[in-house]
């Protein structure tokens, strides 16, 4: 990723930041990773955010390389693109960590933290995303 990027306003940066260029946010994001090929669609949880990128987990492997566009769950309009640069399981959670690099314009991808800041500041979000998948699931036919 090229060009400077103005300073992160987050606060919450995790404990891994000494290989990234920018502070990451711990979240809990409902979010969809939809890859131009129609057959990929995942429901994941954004569990960070920086200015470069984010971690999704999801209970599905993304190839790496692959361009993908990460929406809100709750407003699909607000979405960002980026590509995986790369996955790793986890044991613990038996789901990929998806590691996308932003590739969006700022005004775009700063709309998209923007909106996480404000959903990790305000909601609940496991009890959110938990009541947010039980209404889709009652959705379904």
């Amino acid at each position: 990723m090229s060009g400077a990027d103005p300073p992160s306003s987050m606060s919450t940066p995790d404990g891994e930041t000494r290989n990234r260029r920018y502070p990451r946010l711990r979240c809990f994001v409902a979010v969809s990773l939809r890859a131009k090929d129609p057959d990929l669609f995942l429901m994941g949880n954004l569990s960070s955010i920086g200015l470069g990128g984010c971690g999704v987990e999801a209970e599905n492997p993304v190839e790496i390389g692959v361009t993908v566009e990460i929406a809100s769950f709750e407003d699909d309009r607000i979405s960002v693109i980026g590509d995986v640069v790369n996955r790793r399981f986890l044991v613990e959670k038996r789901a990929f960590e998806i590691g996308i690099e932003f590739l969006d314009a700022s005004e775009r991808k700063a709309e998209f933290i923007k909106f996480v800041e404000h959903k990790t500041q305000v909601d609940d979000q496991e009890y959110w995303y938990q009541t947010q998948m039980k209404r889709t699931e009652g959705e379904k036919p």
